[in-house]
């Protein structure tokens, strides 16, 4: 905007000079009129100015050869006259020229003016363009700053989340575990009260142990003496033994042959008559021999089915209601019972104590009728707990000997 205005202002400028230049031009042409083109920029500009009169000739001297006497007054006068005339002739080519000037003033205004406004109007125009275009990008970078953050305070609230539950849960581990030590310094200190309570035992036993072991020093102390004096009784009892013992032998085995057949007697008549009759028939089961009225618990013979042989069992008649057919007892530890295969399946031990009656025979057992199964168990303090089933059946050998209960 500023270098239009310069160029509008040299362009006043110049178009005044070459006024100038014209009108002095005319005043030295003698009046002469004279056409002035003015180029600047795109625009042309033409100036016409009018042309002076031309001055009058300069008077001849007095007294020349062709002038005449009479005629010096009028030439005089005409003399006189002409300076007015061209003073009135200068003001007005001076008006001329200014009226001009005022008109090229305005124009030149006029056009400014409207340069000025359009370029005014191109500035607010590319200024506000360039607000929109700012304030477009501000916006632009507001609504995505304001996403970020946004997503970071999402973000963050999240993560705070995460951390509030951790530290819930780490609170709650740390109050179950400070209830476990809780828990388990009561359980030390029980433990240790015991501790104490048994090392109390343990001097009492050991103090008793030692005083029990002075008295056994004691009385093997006595024994050995009255061992020593027994020996040389003893030594003469055996030559006299020896003596008598040919003389004895046969009394000695009359007497017990005579012990056997009353040992014999006392069992069969503590059992009764029905005990006596049991023991001449074979029955299938121990459950027949209770129904045929015995009731004394002990080893029984049965027959089994698909077996060749009779069987002896031990039959308890008290547990339950008695008629019971033990297959496995375990007391002592007296009978190993790791075996093989074919130990289990023919039974092993001693039918009176710790003994395996065999696979095959409850197999044979339980494939005839319906058995129930009670499994008695007893602890070394004599606490006692049982466990019956009602349906109890053995499989076969090729059926690996299964158990169903």
């Amino acid at each position: 905007m500023l270098s239009r205005l310069a160029m509008l202002l040299g362009g006043l400028l110049l178009v005044v000079a070459a006024v100038t230049v014209a009108q002095r031009r005319g005043q030295e042409a003698g009046g002469r009129r004279r056409a002035h083109r003015v180029q600047h920029g795109q625009c042309s500009y033409t100036f016409v100015l009018p042309e002076p009169e031309p001055c009058p000739p300069e008077p001849e001297p007095f007294g020349g050869s062709n002038s005449l006497q009479r005629d010096s007054p009028a030439a005089t006068l005409n003399l006189g006259d002409w300076p007015a005339q061209r003073v009135r002739q200068l003001e007005k080519v001076l008006e001329n020229n200014t009226q001009w000037l005022q008109k090229l003033e305005r124009y030149i205004q006029m056009n400014l003016r409207s340069e000025l406004a359009q370029v005014q109007q191109h500035m607010v125009q590319n200024q506000t363009a360039t607000m929109l275009e700012l304030g477009t990008s501000l916006l632009n970078q507001t609504t995505a700053q304001t996403r970020k953050l946004t997503d970071v305070e999402a973000q963050v609230l999240n993560q705070t989340s995460r951390m509030e539950i951790q530290l819930l849960e780490t609170s709650l581990s740390t109050n179950k575990l400070e209830k476990q030590l809780l828990l388990q310094g009561h359980e030390l200190h029980r433990l240790h009260g015991r501790n104490s309570a048994l090392e109390t035992r343990v001097q009492a036993l050991e103090t008793q142990q030692q005083a029990e072991l002075a008295s056994l020093r004691g009385e093997k102390e006595r024994l050995r003496r009255l061992l020593g004096r027994q020996s040389g009784a003893l030594a003469g009892l055996e030559r006299s033994l020896r003596a008598a013992s040919g003389n004895s032998s046969l009394l000695q085995r009359q007497q017990r042959q005579l012990l056997e057949s009353v040992q014999r007697l006392v069992r069969v008549v503590a059992q009764g008559p029905a005990s006596v009759r049991a023991a001449e028939h074979v029955f299938q089961d121990c459950a027949e021999i209770q129904r045929f009225g015995a009731n004394a618990s002990g080893i029984y013979t049965i027959h089994v089915a698909n077996m060749t042989e009779p069987r002896k069992v031990f039959c308890d008649m008290e547990a339950n209601g008695g008629g019971w057919t033990l297959i496995q007892r375990r007391e002592n530890g007296s009978v190993n019972f790791q075996r093989n295969w074919r130990d289990y399946k023919q039974g092993f031990g001693d039918l009176a104590g710790e003994h395996w009656l065999g696979n095959e025979v409850v197999h044979q057992l339980t494939s005839r009728t319906a058995y129930s199964l009670r499994v008695e168990l007893q602890d070394w303090e004599g606490n006692e707990a049982y466990a019956q089933y009602e349906h109890f059946q053995l499989g076969s050998e090729g059926q690996l000997y299964r158990m169903v209960v």
